[in-house]
């Protein structure tokens, strides 16, 4: 072989060395590109069922289940604030002990040490499904023992969705559904070393007569105690009566500490048996509760939200404010959150009488449960026939941020996103984000943001088989991706995108490159060689409005010409740049 053929295969080694690492990069950390997203897990058979907790780093925690074997096992992974996996590729086992084929729900959060706490069933003990918990040090270390902590012994007792709270004082304590006929709900806390604090067996809340206690679900309050909440009702869960939601609080010795047995958050009776209500922390020791029922009017929903503070004195009127009180319309599923003015934020899906046609509705509520978007609510999505489903809202900065499920047709969902201040203003550009644009059927969305403004989405996602586990950020300025490496520079926001010449040019062996963003862009840079080849990708993200510098180091590039090209939403602009050793 000639020297002038060494060296072109020498430099064809390089740019296919040099792609490959800028497309593993790509795919293991957080992706600048909506249509790619994170892989968390997709191997053999279905991964279902995501949870998410926030670490203090910035990343985070998720947790499925797996069926990549017979039956379904419980896998882990933990992300840095980077997206970067820290535990095996394919995730780590937390559990391969014997699994009901008819899965229910559990729960992920993340104590003040980092370490995950996992609540789950299974049927280990050859019975009915039982709840057991286990802790995870950030090293990936059971610190519970490799089998956890049973936390029931009645192995004949249908026990099912169990829910965990990080108290104050470094405990845990977990609510979960007991029993059938009639339904109760236990209760038990864990101190740090797993050891149950309120007896071999949990405390139990049981209503009067055949009333059934169902779907508790609780979250931390001041001094080690615990909010809950839950539903109660006569007859079936097909034909609740005397349907009602009910809420306590908890001291760490478990026992009450607002009225007595318990306060009626809802009491007209008008809900689905099977619909689950929702508990948030108000982020002051308090509690939001979200629900919908049909009072009134048999042939329509509405939501309600609730607000009840540290003390137990409800903040909203009786049974709840109203999200909406547009006639003609349902108004489901909603979700809140309380800001740092302590105003409260909602979000809901609006259909019209038919259920045929949909939206997204928000609402803003004073200390009081006084509506601030008018009696309506606010149109962010008007009514068309794409079906938005699992809903969630975060509060940063005074602003809203609220995250949902779009099915499309062909069976294909979207992921969207949007931002908006105290008015109602939409942020990031004034678009609609979309964290995941990949055709495919998804499920199950949960979302969680960090202590920087970062959010987090991961779902189930079947673009390749029945189930895989994908992830998305999204940063605090509608960006995509990890922005290291990208510099913003300070200024007016530009008028007109535009693409600069590379400084210095000829170079050796890095250069900058400037660039300016009009608006909210789905932004591409790339370096191709005189052949067209593209043998470099430095942008790849959402980028706001602005102004930008991105380094290219040539180092372990022969010397030449190369040409950089930028897309931007439907701006493009080439330039030449020359490298010389």
């Amino acid at each position: 072989m000639n020297r002038t053929s060494t060296k072109l295969l020498l430099s064809a080694m390089i740019i296919s060395s040099f792609i490959f690492t800028i497309s593993r990069s790509a795919y293991s950390q957080w992706s600048g590109n909506p249509a790619i997203n994170l892989k968390v897990c997709d191997t053999t058979n279905e991964q279902v069922l995501v949870k998410i907790s926030p670490t203090t780093d910035g990343g985070c925690y998720l947790s499925w289940f797996d069926g990549r074997s017979s039956g379904y096992a419980v896998y882990f992974q933990r992300l840095d604030a980077s997206g970067n996996k820290q535990f095996a590729s394919a995730g780590l086992l937390v559990s391969n002990n014997p699994q009901n084929s008819s899965l229910v729900d559990y729960d992920l959060k993340t104590d003040a040490s980092n370490n995950a706490v996992i609540a789950f069933t299974d049927i280990r003990n050859a019975g009915q499904i039982n709840p057991f918990a286990y802790l995870i040090s950030p090293t990936g270390s059971f610190l519970w023992g490799n089998n956890g902590v049973t936390l029931s012994t009645a192995t004949t007792v249908f026990q099912a969705n169990p829910k965990i709270a990080v108290t104050s004082d470094g405990n845990y304590i977990i609510a979960w559904s007991y029993g059938s006929s009639p339904k109760t709900i236990a209760l038990q806390k864990l101190n740090s070393s797993g050891v149950k604090q309120w007896g071999t067996d949990p405390i139990f809340l049981a209503g009067s007569g055949t009333e059934n206690f169902d779907y508790p679900d609780l979250v931390p309050s001041d001094n080690g105690n615990v909010i809950l909440l839950w539903s109660g009702y006569s007859g079936s869960f097909l034909n609740p009566v005397n349907y009602r939601l009910y809420t306590q609080k908890f001291s760490s010795s478990g026992t009450p500490v607002w009225n007595g047995s318990m306060d009626t958050v809802y009491g007209t009776g008008y809900v689905s048996g099977y619909y689950t209500p929702r508990i948030f922390s108000d982020g002051n020791n308090g509690a939001i509760y979200c629900w919908r029922d049909y009072r009134g009017n048999a042939n329509y929903q509405t939501g309600y939200i609730q607000r009840i503070n540290s003390s137990g004195t409800f903040q909203f009127p009786v049974n709840g404010s109203a999200v909406s009180t547009l006639a003609g319309n349902n108004h489901f599923d909603p979700v809140a959150c309380v800001s740092s003015t302590g105003e409260t934020y909602s979000i809901w899906y609006e259909t019209n009488n038919l259920q045929s046609q949909y939206g997204v509705y928000g609402q803003k509520f004073s200390t009081n449960g006084t509506r601030q978007w008018t009696d309506n609510g606010h149109t962010f999505v008007a009514l068309n026939a794409n079906q938005p489903s699992i809903m969630s809202v975060y509060s940063k900065n005074g602003n809203m941020l609220a995250y949902y499920m779009e099915s499309q047709s062909g069976n294909n969902t979207f992921i969207k996103s949007f931002m908006s201040d105290g008015s109602g203003n939409l942020g990031w550009g004034g678009v609609i984000l979309v964290p995941s644009s990949y055709l495919s059927p998804k499920l199950r969305l949960n979302t969680t943001i960090n202590s920087s403004g970062m959010s987090m989405l991961a779902w189930q996602d079947n673009r390749n088989d029945g189930g895989g586990i994908y992830a998305q950020n999204i940063n605090l300025d509608g960006s995509f991706g990890n922005t290291l490496g990208i510099t913003g520079i300070s200024g007016t926001a530009p008028k007109e995108f535009s693409l600069s010449q590379n400084f210095p040019n000829p170079f050796n062996p890095s250069t900058e490159i400037k660039f300016d963003i009009a608006k909210l862009s789905n932004v591409k840079l790339n370096i191709y060689n005189v052949l067209g080849e593209k043998i470099a990708l430095l942008v790849d993200q959402n980028l706001p409005a602005g102004s930008y510098s991105v380094n290219w180091d040539a180092s372990e590039m022969p010397s030449g010409v190369y040409f950089y090209k930028i897309y931007a939403g439907d701006f493009s602009a080439t330039k030449k740049l020359i490298l010389i050793k």
